[in-house]
């Protein structure tokens, strides 16, 4: 059977102050075309459909047409898990009906994991729940963390499945090969990732998933494998942080049988690209590009207005650091920190105009010095006549 399998699209993401909602629109439009030319037998998206809980008008609005358009164009079973961004009554609503129509949407862990056959396939969905959620739905379990509410769920489904039919699982979460302190020590992981939990009872030990012959995970926005092919993280659909500048995103394509596997990676193409790039400030300025950019500025004094200046040329400006500022290290090594001081004792006019020449590269002119000093004066007068 071929699976396609993809999670993490995070519709409505904002990054840095500017909407995803049309990229992520046009690459999912691209997905499904080639998704149809597939032919697969089961689609699988593994939770963090939306970005938020309560998503925006138009970010409902295209997940609403997007399952619909997957409904009428593909001829398979569409299986969707909450994520931990999801809101899970969200996910779950009009489910049932849907279910009509090959679209099974879990947003809640059910006291019977849901089950969905297919020809010669069982697939369990496990969506995103907390420990306290989940020990409302089993409280005859002992349920302490994320980790024993997945392994009492993986107990629940191979008590009851059939170990001769192919058995899938599609899970939202982390699943380690690491253990002890060192658990998640094996997964790359990205800033854009929203903690599941404190400590490392997040981490699911990846032989909870003994049996399986597919694990469909996701939270991870790398796509990578967890010590086995069989055990996967698809990704995300984009790039969601500078952390993920070096990612290749991608779904994957899965033809399994009980005794083989092939997975395939299918590339994205975004209309823009996010990446990080390195220079010197006069070097940005004869380049530019509408990719979403980080820039990493390598000039060691401070340059004037350098955003503003730059962003006519880099439109989609996501941040700009530097990183190889060259301080007077004698200043730095001689001056206390703000917290070491008391502001009244420093000759404030003087270290202001030490602070101008690093941002505009020269001196202050004697008038401009006499005039803060003047400002400095004045408002050093008006606080004494308030406290007498």
């Amino acid at each position: 059977m071929k699976i396609i399998h993809t999670a993490d699209w995070h519709i409505g993401k904002l990054l840095n102050g500017y909407s995803l909602l049309a990229d992520q629109e046009a690459l999912l439009r691209d997905w499904l075309n080639q998704v149809v030319a597939l032919k697969p037998d089961l689609v699988i998206m593994s939770g963090d459909l939306y970005d938020r809980s309560l998503p925006s008008a138009e970010a409902t609005r295209l997940v609403n047409q997007l399952l619909t358009e997957m409904t009428q164009v593909l001829t398979c079973p569409i299986c969707v898990i909450a994520g931990n961004h999801d809101s899970a009554d969200r996910i779950d609503y009009a489910s049932d009906l849907l279910a009509h129509h090959q679209l099974y949407l879990v947003g809640q862990p059910s006291s019977k994991p849901v089950k969905i056959e297919i020809d010669q396939a069982d697939v369990y969905l496990l969506p995103y729940a907390s420990t306290s959620a989940l020990r409302q739905v089993y409280p005859q379990a002992t349920i302490k963390n994320l980790q024993d509410g997945c392994q009492y769920q993986l107990d629940l489904i191979r008590d009851q499945w059939d170990s001769g039919r192919i058995n899938i699982v599609a899970y939202h979460g982390y699943v380690t090969a690491a253990s002890g302190d060192q658990a998640g020590g094996d997964l790359t992981m990205s800033d854009s990732e929203r903690p599941l939990e404190i400590g490392t009872a997040e981490f699911v030990p990846v032989q909870a998933f003994k049996g399986f012959d597919y694990v469909a995970l996701g939270h991870l926005h790398q796509a990578q494998k967890v010590a086995n092919d069989h055990i996967r993280y698809a990704g995300s659909l984009l790039k969601y942080s500078k952390s993920e500048a070096y990612h290749k995103k991608q779904f994957l394509e899965v033809d399994l049988t009980k005794d083989n596997l092939l997975v395939k990676s299918h590339f994205f193409k975004p209309v823009r690209d996010l990446r990080i790039i390195r220079a010197n400030f006069a070097e940005l300025l004869k380049d530019g590009t509408s990719d979403y950019v980080f820039l990493e500025l390598t000039d060691k004094v401070l340059i004037h207005d350098a955003v503003n200046r730059l962003r006519q040329s880099y439109p989609y400006l996501m941040g700009m650091e530097y990183i190889n500022l060259d301080f007077n290290e004698e200043v730095a090594l001689e001056a206390p920190t703000m917290a070491e001081v008391d502001l009244a004792d420093q000759d404030l006019p003087n270290l202001f105009g030490k602070f101008y020449q690093q941002v505009e590269g020269q001196a202050m002119s004697t008038r401009q010095l006499d005039l803060v000093k003047e400002i400095y004066q004045a408002s050093q007068k008006e606080g004494q006549d308030e406290t007498d």
